[in-house]
């Protein structure tokens, strides 16, 4: 419905309260107004910092491109980028090894539909591979250019877990 409001706007409301309440301290010199700011930051991080293992745990499993109870490879890429373009064979080569064990998926940030996956996962740049265990909790993850030994280990990882 209100497309427009999202995960930021309450920072955003957040600073806008701190400006707000900073100027009032200064026309007034109330020192009242002081000792207001710190219980909202401290009221607005328990609001903004909600999440609970339970709740994380739960959104993934919800998120509904996960296969349970299996281990998840998810990379988040765009096609216009060099450093996914030359990880391709790598990541080919790691989805013929790990196939039968590890479900793979690819997540093109240029959709518009994968723009929640990115807010949701905090990607921040391309290529990023999570790795989720078969309990859907994140394991791991890192950024760039896939290479073939780091990549393994943190497969292996997520089996051994």
């Amino acid at each position: 419905m209100f497309e427009f409001i999202n995960q930021n706007s309450v920072l955003i409301a957040l600073v806008a309260l701190i400006i707000f309440i900073s100027y009032l301290f200064l026309k007034t010199r109330s020192y009242a107004f002081l000792l207001i700011l710190p219980i909202i930051i401290i009221a607005s991080l328990v609001v903004i910092n909600d999440s609970t293992p339970e709740k994380l745990e739960q959104e993934i499993k919800s998120a509904g491109f996960f296969i349970i109870d299996q281990p998840t490879v998810v990379e988040f890429m765009s096609p216009s980028c060099m450093a996914c373009i030359y990880s391709r064979p790598t990541v080919s080569a790691m989805k013929d090894k790990f196939s039968d064990q590890v479900d793979f998926i690819v997540v093109n940030v240029k959709e518009s539909e994968a723009m929640d996956l990115v807010l949701k996962y905090k990607v921040r740049s391309t290529p990023t591979f999570i790795m989720f265990g078969s309990d859907g909790l994140e394991k791991t993850r890192f950024s760039g250019l896939a290479r073939s030994k780091i990549m393994q280990e943190s497969i292996e990882m997520i089996l051994e877990n």
